[in-house]
């Protein structure tokens, strides 16, 4: 019976481990590992059994193997180790030691991304700064030694405008007069506001000289300096890059599928989700995704921005305490997004609208009337020029395009329904408020989207450079 045994245990041993080549050959992986299972339970002190194993479980050393699966395969190369001959160890643990540097090879493939995108992230926190000082420094070299004010011109215009629409409707009287007076009175605040704070509070908000002179230079004087620490991290980033494409050499091709989310260049893009959660102020995605993309910590990211702190410096105090003048939209401003190829190509679409629309209204001129309609286009154009970015919405190109095309409308539309009025006598709301604002619309759409993205280019470059 023994001898029986033996014969039979050799004989599946034998059949096992043909099993088993013919998986390698087939490169059926999963289930020569099934096999290797088997042929180690009926001779636990066979190396070829281990060996086998490690081979389907890594690929034959093809297949990139996460930290914890690894554990298990290094507990199945001690065994195979134990049980190998003094030529056989050799050999094994050449093969094993080259996958494992293959290995380690990803390990700093991670670490590079992770310093990546630890150092954009940074990038971003400078460059959010620089555009808080600049942003401050903007509004406060507005004023003079003497606190003259000369700024928001736009705004007077705008004001104007909306006054002289109420005295037109005055001597004009219609149904509109309830809207012409509502803006006509927001027109008198706004010129009334501008008028105080340029000559009637001259000096209100003194400073001496040398004060102000020196909290001017410091400010500068930390512009400098941060763009100093963004020249080295693009020059890190750089060197990083480098390291990176040198490393992804180094590594394995059939590694390459299973490592994609390393091998992706998007370092910026996931330094962008870091930062945005990080100004918008959600506390548990910030750290959740410091802790898995970066190599920071929350800490050394409290102590960077303790460093950095602008908000506590002479500058602030003087924007937010002396002057008591609301900076709008600045978190805004920090965050800027740069405009994207899809915004272009959306500026080309609304271009060639704007385009076929006039050429279909030119042949189809009829319920359109003439005078009225070129004075509201003019006021449309220099409605979206005089538009005032700094005050508006400006937090991405879609928001201040948005902004700009219903105040560019609405003034336009407003415009020719007042003419319209004059001229004929009556105006249909359906008409003036429906129809004409929807041709309006298509006719300068295109228009509005390409003034508003020269404005928010300006202000995007002076907040960041």
């Amino acid at each position: 019976m023994k001898k029986s045994s033996k014969g039979a245990s050799k004989g599946s041993l034998k059949k096992i481990k043909e099993e088993i080549e013919l998986c390698f050959d087939s490169l059926e992986y999963e289930k020569a590992e099934s096999y290797c299972k088997k042929f180690i339970d009926l001779s636990p002190k066979n190396a070829y059994g281990y060996v086998s194993y490690i081979k389907a479980l890594t690929n034959n050393y093809n297949k990139y193997l996460e930290q914890e699966k690894l554990k298990d395969v290094k507990k199945i190369y001690e065994d195979a180790y134990a049980f190998s001959s003094k030529n056989e160890k050799v050999t094994l643990k050449k093969i094993f030691d080259d996958y494992l540097y293959d290995l380690k090879e990803v390990d700093n493939l991670r670490k590079i991304k992770k310093d990546l995108i630890s150092k954009e992230f940074i990038k971003n926190i400078y460059n959010g700064s620089m555009a808080y000082i600049n942003q401050n420094l903007n509004l406060a070299l507005t004023y003079n030694k003497d606190g003259t004010k000369i700024k928001n011109i736009y705004d007077l215009i705008n004001g104007l405008f909306y006054f002289s629409l109420l005295i037109f409707n005055i001597f004009n009287p219609n149904y509109l007069l309830i809207l012409t007076f509502l803006f006509g009175i927001y027109g008198i605040i706004t010129i009334y506001s501008f008028i105080e704070m340029n000559f009637f509070k001259k000096g209100k908000y003194r400073l001496q000289k040398g004060i102000y002179q020196k909290m001017i230079d410091d400010s500068n004087k930390k512009v400098f300096n941060i763009k100093q620490k963004i020249k080295e991290l693009d020059e890190s980033i750089l060197f990083l890059k480098e390291q990176k494409t040198t490393s992804k050499i180094k590594i394995p091709e059939l590694f390459l599928n299973d490592i994609n989310d390393l091998i992706t260049n998007d370092e910026k893009q996931q330094a962008d989700k870091i930062y945005d959660s990080f100004v918008l102020g959600d506390v548990v995605k910030f750290s959740f995704l410091l802790e898995n993309s970066s190599n920071l910590s929350v800490d050394e990211v409290t102590d960077l921005l303790k460093e950095i702190n602008d908000k506590d410096d002479e500058l602030s105090k003087y924007i937010n305490s002396k002057i008591k003048e609301k900076k709008n939209n600045q978190n805004q401003a920090l965050l800027m997004k740069k405009v994207s190829k899809f915004n272009i190509f959306a500026l080309v679409i609304t271009l060639i609208i704007s385009i076929f629309s006039i050429i279909v209204l030119v042949n189809n001129f009829q319920e359109i009337n003439f005078l009225a309609f070129i004075i509201s286009i003019i006021v449309g154009i220099i409605s979206m020029f005089i538009y005032n970015i700094n005050t508006g919405k400006h937090s991405k190109f879609t928001d201040t395009f948005n902004d700009n095309l219903i105040s560019t409308i609405f003034n336009s539309t407003l415009v020719y329904d007042l003419m319209y009025f004059k001229i004929t006598g009556g105006l249909v709301l359906s008409y003036g408020f429906l129809k004409i604002p929807i041709i309006l619309f298509f006719v300068l759409i295109g228009f509005v989207m390409l003034v508003s993205l020269f404005k928010y280019e300006h202000l995007l470059k002076k907040l960041r450079s």
